[in-house]
């Protein structure tokens, strides 16, 4: 087995209803993952040789049990990821005791650029409390990270977007474009692969001015992106590319302990039964199991008979292989 990275769905409850969420017709489902069942899926994971687990939801931060579980994971020696909206950590003493606890990351999801259009995308006018969270751990000397989705209504807002960042004195940004889920694709947040290929040499054009540091995450082939600048984002290290799916090196568990395939299918696990701890081989044998392996095996081949000769190809696998679920490839890898 090769896993490196395990995402544990803490909960399906948030208090934002974003409207690409990936989880957005599963909001609500069972509250709370039972936290005995999580230390013994930590422990089952440090076994495996897992080295970073990262909590996901709905929202982590309104888990019943979220500071134990970060306490316990760090104990273990795991590195601990939080994957949030942020809106909690308005209140300070809420963010040193998740500090204290041992996160060693906080990833911010940033929705908008104003109180109005938060609102609009989230259900929740929340950008005052999301910023102040933010100024509140760099106070307590931790630096998280904002990451932002780019979605075809709010790239026009992007020059608003990186001057909010430095007003706030933001020091780390990732970018990603919005993937599809498998109900929701067709909904107007989805960006065309050419305009988001477009929109990434902007990108790399216009942050060479900003003090910002940032990363963009490309679900999409790299080949649509110039040349000229692919190869600088590569060299600087200023691009992630391809899904653990592909890879097999990560694995995702539903609020009941369920093995997603990624957190885009939050309806569709591999089993309709929960992993069983127990079982010290119970996660080896899913992972080898031919819908497991079948799977895989469709996630990472190649969408167009260009990519077999391509030299990005081990970076790039195609992009989000589910894209090509609802659009033809060579529709744009071979143009």
């Amino acid at each position: 087995m090769n896993i490196k990275s395990a995402w544990l769905t803490t909960t399906r409850s948030c208090n934002c209803r974003c409207n690409w969420c990936y989880a957005k017709e599963t909001l609500g489902w069972k509250s709370f993952m039972d936290f005995d069942k999580a230390i013994l899926a930590v422990d089952e994971l440090k076994r495996k040789g897992v080295s970073k687990i990262v909590l996901i939801g709905g929202e982590p931060t309104i888990y019943n049990r979220f500071l134990d579980l970060i306490k316990y994971i760090h104990k273990s020696g795991i590195n601990c990821t939080i994957a949030t909206n942020g809106i909690k950590f308005k209140d300070i003493n809420f963010a040193k005791a998740t500090v204290e606890a041992g996160a060693n990351n906080i990833n911010i999801s940033l929705k908008a650029t104003t109180e109005e259009e938060y609102k609009a995308l989230t259900g929740n006018g929340a950008l005052k409390d999301v910023l102040l969270g933010y100024r509140n751990l760099q106070s307590i000397g931790f630096n998280p990270i904002f990451s932002y989705v780019i979605v075809n209504n709010n790239y026009h807002n992007f020059e608003n977007l990186i001057n909010l960042l430095e007003r706030n004195n933001v020091t780390k940004v990732g970018f990603q474009f919005v993937k599809p889920v498998l109900e929701l694709y067709k909904y107007d947040e989805i960006m065309n692969l050419k305009d988001m290929a477009k929109f990434t040499e902007y990108i790399y054009q216009r942050m060479k001015n900003s003090r910002v540091q940032y990363s963009v995450e490309v679900s999409f082939p790299l080949c649509l992106i110039d040349n000229n600048v692919l190869n600088k984002l590569i060299s600087e290290r200023k691009i992630t590319t391809c899904c653990h799916v592909q890879k097999g090196s990560g694995i995702v568990f539903d609020t009941d302990f369920k093995v997603l395939p990624c957190n885009h299918f939050a309806e569709y696990p591999f089993s309709a039964k929960p992993i069983d701890f127990s079982d010290g081989e119970a996660i080896e044998k899913l992972w080898q199991s031919e819908e497991v392996k079948s799977f895989r095996d469709k996630a990472r081949c190649y969408p167009s008979k260009v990519c077999k000769t391509c030299e990005y190809w081990n970076i790039c696998g195609g992009g989000c292989f589910t894209r090509w679920l609802f659009i033809n490839p060579n529709d744009y890898i071979n143009k």
